[in-house]
């Protein structure tokens, strides 16, 4: 078991606005040091887009790591991001977002897992996201997060391109993947 702490229900729970970047690395970071104390289980806590260049991103990683989480999640989008089932975003080149996962890591070591999101997959195509996957695994995340595959052969392809390394699927309802359960997934 694990809890992932969603930037959505952090911003909305916590703000009452929308997940569009408004909530603070230190806001997020004592939250989820709230819920990691509140609870028995690892929590994945999301980092948005790292809350700048990789300076905020080892400051975010320090914080993180504190706070007592198991994982922090970083995401490839430009600021101002947004939900990944939702149009109109835009992602960073893959070498700034390979320098984010470098820093984090260089920042805490072992001590917290990175999950590298990319949004490539409605920027571009699954190709391109497959090939941010692979290059972001390489500068050491831990856990990769392919967002908004659009069928279920694509989540298939995603798992086959990275048979070794955990993945992290976002199933929203109405939103842009398929809508499967538990079960589902582990296929």
């Amino acid at each position: 078991e694990i809890c992932y702490l969603t930037g959505f229900g952090a911003s909305a729970s916590h703000l009452g606005a929308p997940d569009i970047g408004l909530m603070t690395s230190t806001e997020m970071a004592n939250l989820a040091g709230r819920v990691a104390n509140a609870i028995s289980i690892p929590v994945i806590a999301d980092a948005d887009t790292g809350y700048g260049n990789t300076i905020n991103v080892r400051h975010t990683a320090k914080l993180y790591s504190k706070a007592g989480v198991a994982a922090m999640q970083l995401e490839d989008q430009e600021f101002p991001k947004c939900c990944g089932h939702l149009d109109g975003k835009q992602v960073v080149p893959t070498a700034d977002m390979v320098d984010k996962i470098k820093a984090a890591k260089d920042e805490v070591g072992t001590e917290l897992l990175i999950v590298a999101r990319t949004d490539a997959r409605a920027v571009f195509d699954l190709e391109i996201a497959l090939e941010r996957g692979q290059a972001y695994k390489e500068a050491g995340a831990d856990i990769l997060f392919i967002e908004a595959p659009r069928t279920e052969t694509e989540m298939k392809t995603i798992c086959t391109t990275f048979p070794s390394t955990p993945l992290i699927a976002n199933i929203v309802e109405g939103g842009k993947t398929p809508f499967l359960n538990g079960d589902e997934l582990t296929k």
